[in-house]
Order: C-alpha cells, then structure tokens, then sequence
C-alpha cells in the first residue's frame, strides 16, 4: 500500500497544492497493515519501554548528547549528499510508526522523515513561501532549512542551535548561523524585523521551560510562528496509542503545557492562534508532530 494525496489531505484537514501533491508521489511512502498480533507485540513493547526502562529525560544536560549526535552528521557531510547527510541518524530505529491512530509497518526507506518532510513542506509552502526572513530554533543538522530554501529561494535563512557541531554543519549547508540556548535565550541576539520562526523537535525539549523563549519571541515582534512538535493536549485520552503517547512524553520529560499556555496569552490579548491541530503521523513511542501556528497581536 501507498500513502496518497488522500490520506494527507484527510489528516491536514484542507485542499494541497499541486506542488504538495507531487511530493507525496514522489516521496513513495510504501508501507503494509499489521496484524492485529503485530499490534499487541509491539504496544506491549512500548509499555514495557514506558514502565520498565530507565529512559532519559529532555533538559540542558542533554546537550553533550546532541553534540555528539550532530557530530555524527558533521562527519557524514564528507562523505555524502547534503540531502542525506542531514538525516538524524534517530530516524529508522523502529520498524513501525503511527499513522491515524494505529501503527504501520514501512517498506520504503526513510518513512518517517519522509512523512515529516511532507508536514513541513506544507507548512513552509502555506505560511513561508513569501517570507523574508526564517528562523529556526534548534535547528540541528539543518535538513529543514534544506526544505526552506527549495520553497523559498529569496528568504534569508537562520540557522540556530546549541550545539556547535549543529553550527558547523548549518555554515557548511551555506546559511547564516548562530548559536542560541532554547533554556536561556539571549536577549542580546536580536531577530530581523518581520521575522518568521521556525520549530521542529525543539520546543519538545523544553519540558515545561517554554516560557523564557516565547517571551524571547514576543518581544523581538516576531511575525509569524510555526510549531511541528508532540502537543499532548491535542491528543485522545481515550485512545490507546494517544495514552501511551503521553505518558512517554512525560516519561521523556517532552514539553507539556506549551498549548495551554498559548491560550493563556491569546486570551489576554497578545497573541493569535491561527492553527492548532494534530497530524496523525508519530513514530513508534510517540504521536509527535502536531502542528501550531501563532502570531503576536
């Protein structure tokens, strides 16, 4: 079986370009059902990976980590295409992922970044595709900026991360790049006029640390605002694979409160949500890339 155009409109809820829906050909997402014995095999993974394993937890002390997971990137550069060298190497680990509520199996390689390639793609397409200015927090091995640049050939693309090895590979890619702390935003990095922000995963670290870097946002007079990351509160309680979502993303320490607090500042006025939906593509553990698109007021 092949996801189609059909499947993404279903889950983005709206009509997709012609561009968008080449890509999805293009793209070649081929997977199969499981049996319903597969299923119980592997939510009963998951849960044993819930209760039983000693999992790490997203804060500041994971930066070690992510430096040397870019590292890894850094060095695949010498070696490969840009286009795959950017990969994160934590795609591919699992062989099922989420799609509507249930797990399928890929046949196709590279799946999931694919379906993630595919959100994002909408997303720059509907909201960046004029933009003047882009940046994105926590960037990483820069593959989104990749997608920025091939829908926007004239925006000027920021690169930001804590890790150093992520700002020699952005440098590499060809953008502009400077470091930044999603925990301690400094306030004397100022944003462009009219800047339009990216995030992917990276708001998903914070924990329930979002605060200092909205503010951050707010008062550099950002734009526009574009979210890809797990927002539990768009999820069914009451669904199995929803539950077992959020209950490993606080056992990851993932963000939790991020769309709650938005509302809060919409309410007294400072920002407007235009979009806040849920996509119904995950990985194995987590159903984590919903989508949020805010701006201020």
């Amino acid at each position: 079986m092949r996801l189609k155009t059909k499947d993404f409109t279903e889950v983005f809820q709206e009509k997709l370009s012609l561009w968008l829906q080449r890509k999805i050909y293009q793209l070649g997402l081929i997977y199969r059902p499981i049996s319903e014995t597969e299923k119980e095999q592997y939510l009963l993974a998951v849960i044993r990976e819930i209760l039983e394993t000693d999992l790490p937890r997203a804060g500041p002390q994971r930066l070690k980590r992510w430096e040397k997971g870019w590292k890894e990137n850094l060095v695949d550069l010498r070696t490969k295409k840009p286009v795959e060298a950017v990969i994160p190497h934590y795609f591919g680990k699992h062989p099922m992922i989420r799609f509507k509520q249930d797990f399928i199996k890929p046949l196709s390689k590279n799946f999931e970044y694919h379906s993630l390639a595919l959100i994002t793609y909408w997303l720059l397409e509907k909201y960046f595709k004029s933009a003047a200015i882009i940046y994105e927090f926590g960037c990483g091995t820069g593959h989104n900026l990749l997608r920025a640049r091939e829908v926007n050939q004239g925006a000027e693309i920021w690169g930001l991360d804590w890790a150093r090895s992520s700002q020699k590979i952005i440098r590499k890619l060809g953008f502009k790049v400077a470091g930044f702390d999603l925990f301690k935003p400094n306030k004397q990095f100022k944003l462009r006029p009219n800047s339009n922000v990216l995030t992917v995963a990276a708001v998903e670290q914070l924990g329930k640390r979002f605060k200092p870097i909205v503010q951050y946002w707010l008062k550099n007079k950002i734009k526009l605002c574009v979210n890809i990351e797990p927002i539990n509160e768009l999820l069914d309680k009451d669904n199995l694979l929803d539950y077992l979502s959020i209950e490993y993303a606080k056992k990851r320490n993932y963000v939790a409160g991020y769309l709650i607090y938005l509302k809060q500042l919409e309410k007294q006025g400072k920002i407007i949500i235009h979009r806040a939906q849920r996509t119904y593509i995950g990985s194995l553990f987590i159903d984590g890339y919903s989508v949020i698109v805010w701006s201020p007021k």
